[in-house]
């Protein structure tokens, strides 16, 4: 399902129809970087590691995956031992609350 709603949202972001005025645009970047520091500073409150090591472990911007698994295994390959159910269910909380604020910024930059 995740899937699928990922390959949705990558036809969605392709698409011609999809096209943004340059205000959009600009609104829409601005808010991604915002939500992704949200993240990033969410994931070193939980890790306590440093946000650069952090942003390391986030996958490229558009990469059909689950970011909440790759950013933890980053993180766990980089500490050298796993990280404990606890800290992955709250890196897993965070990408979702990340999510879910990005869903909202694209549809706010529809109005702008």
């Amino acid at each position: 399902m995740k899937f699928l709603l990922s390959l949705l949202a990558c036809c969605c972001i392709l698409s011609p129809a999809a096209a943004q005025t340059p205000a959009q645009t600009a609104f829409l970047k601005a808010e991604t970087r915002r939500i992704d520091e949200q993240f990033v500073r969410r994931v070193v409150n939980i890790t306590k590691l440093p946000a650069a090591q952090v942003r390391a472990a986030m996958p490229a911007e558009g990469r059909i995956t689950e970011p909440s698994a790759r950013v933890a295994a980053g993180i766990e390959k980089q500490l050298g031992e796993p990280l404990s159910d606890e800290q992955k269910q709250a890196i897993a909380q965070a990408d979702e609350e990340r999510r879910s604020a990005l869903a909202a910024a694209r549809a706010a930059a529809k109005n702008k």
